[in-house]
């Protein structure tokens, strides 16, 4: 599996001077190099040549694993592979796929809460996406601040959420 973190550095469990050089500017966190090494004791990891990691956010009770490619693949039939992360990490796992379209990517994210309208707002110094949820659904996303800034470091592109 790809990933953000040198293969050595994952076994070792020590960063090279690169691999810090993220850490510290905030490229990486702790939480990629602990789901990495946890990766690593997979018995099918082989499968996860073609998935890409490309960063963890650990939400407390939750880790939500952001990937490139194949997502079924790191979740393993029936669900083997989380079930092993979880065990590892000591908590709950759920894993996002990011796609082409941020549409998609923001609807795995957010699970059963619906999108009423996404829009792209032109500002003159960037182009910012808004995306208008169900107020019905307010409860399911919960503070909406630390879920605009992970999309937006995802996404690559500042993420307004509103209710309608």
């Amino acid at each position: 599996m790809k990933g953000p973190i040198c293969r050595q550095d994952i076994k070792s469990g020590r960063l090279c001077l690169i691999c810090a050089a993220k850490l510290k500017a905030g490229q990486i966190s702790q939480a990629d190099l602990d789901v990495l090494k946890a990766i690593e004791t997979l018995d099918n990891k082989k499968f996860l040549i073609a998935t890409e990691l490309v960063r963890v956010f650990d939400l407390g009770k939750m880790a939500l694993i952001f990937v490139k490619g194949n997502a079924g693949m790191l979740i393993g039939r029936g669900g083997k592979n989380i079930k092993v992360l979880e065990k590892a990490l000591g908590k709950k796992v759920r894993v996002a796929e990011i796609s082409k379209e941020p549409r998609e990517t923001i609807q795995q994210v957010i699970g059963r809460a619906r999108i009423n309208s996404m829009n792209k707002i032109f500002k003159p110094e960037s182009e910012e996406l808004k995306v208008m949820i169900d107020s019905r659904d307010r409860r399911m996303i919960g503070d909406k601040e630390p879920l605009e800034a992970m999309l937006k470091t995802v996404l690559k592109q500042p993420v307004e959420i509103a209710f309608s």
